[in-house]
């Protein structure tokens, strides 16, 4: 993830987002799914959290809920902490990566992450899946909204539909992936290995997807 130090990938990412408006609904789904089940939760921790939209929706939701921001980007920080102002104390700010979560607390009622774990390839992902659970209180809930890699054949038909609903990138200064994404099945193959029993994925658009899992208590 050391591309995400360099202020130039980070800012160009945050121009060329296209896909603010599309998220809404997802993030606000999986909130509503954890006030549901949880609804004194009061400890969240967005990792790679980005601009914080996210964790935004959360805090709202939650009103006496504090919220962990972590990212590696500086420039991320700089944006999250202008959204986020509005929240005053009630958000930390880390900068650390996305595969070091040694610093967060235990006992979280959410960790929740949003377009970034599909940097990891499948063992990181289940890397991931396994120390986020370590720092979960029982009962507590994981929420990944993001994109996943299909097969060839899916791979080209949600390509074409992408291009007719949502407007392209500027290709000269959009973010690349050059390796493979993690597949639905991957993502769920993590979590199994994670010890979640209780998963789901409640919402899936194009190559985004929800994934949700509650842990066991």
């Amino acid at each position: 993830m050391s591309e995400w130090l360099d202020p130039n990938v980070a800012t160009s990412w945050l121009e060329q987002d296209k896909l603010v408006g599309f998220l809404v609904l997802p993030r606000r789904i999986a909130a509503t799914l954890v006030a549901g089940d949880r609804p004194r939760t009061k400890l969240v921790a967005d990792i790679g959290s980005g601009p914080g939209d996210f964790l935004e929706v959360l805090l709202d939701l939650f009103p006496a809920a504090h919220g962990i921001w972590t990212d590696v980007s500086t420039v991320m920080a700089d944006t999250a902490r202008t959204r986020l102002a509005r929240y005053g104390d009630r958000v930390s700010y880390q900068l650390t990566d996305m595969t070091d979560l040694a610093e967060l607390p235990g006992g979280l009622d959410v960790v929740m992450t949003s377009r970034a774990s599909h940097h990891l390839d499948p063992a990181q992902l289940a890397r991931f899946y396994t120390e986020a659970a370590e720092h979960l209180a029982p009962g507590g809930w994981l929420l990944n909204l993001d994109h996943i890699g299909p097969g060839p054949v899916w791979d080209a038909r949600l390509r074409a539909v992408r291009k007719q609903l949502i407007p392209p990138s500027d290709k000269a200064g959009a973010h690349q992936h050059n390796d493979a994404l993690p597949s639905v099945t991957d993502h769920f193959d993590g979590l199994a290995k994670a010890g979640f029993s209780d998963v789901e994925m409640p919402w899936r658009g194009l190559y985004t997807c929800l994934f949700t899992a509650r842990r066991d208590g």
